[in-house]
């Protein structure tokens, strides 16, 4: 992040990175599908998951990232650390987020 760094795909591609740069593994703790769920309960994200969830603020669109932290977690918004990816030249950012529909959470195995 602080070196803004833009890998090559998506936010898939970009968190996977990180992952290996952090020398982790992750472990499945929450698994639905995109359309489906079963969704997540707010009290299941910890800090540092890798969260996969439903972008209400762009098309209703696949998106993962990085949980930071609650902004307010009775209305499901989160700071994420985000990679937007679609080959656009821009670093990760760190954005709010409706986590409304998260329906996959991998957390850092250290």
């Amino acid at each position: 992040l602080n070196e803004r760094t833009i890998i090559q795909g998506g936010c898939w591609d970009y968190l996977n990175a990180v992952f290996k740069r952090a020398g982790v593994t992750r472990d499945t703790i929450h698994k639905g599908t995109y359309g489906q769920g079963p969704y997540a309960n707010s009290g299941e994200i910890e800090v540092g998951d890798w969260l996969y969830y439903i972008n209400h603020g762009y098309n209703g669109v696949e998106h993962s990232g990085l949980f930071v932290g609650w902004v307010d977690e009775q209305a499901k918004q989160a700071l994420i650390l985000s990679y937007a990816g679609e080959s656009r030249r821009e670093p990760a950012r760190y954005r709010v987020y409706d986590l409304s529909n998260v329906y996959q959470i991998m957390r850092p195995n250290v």
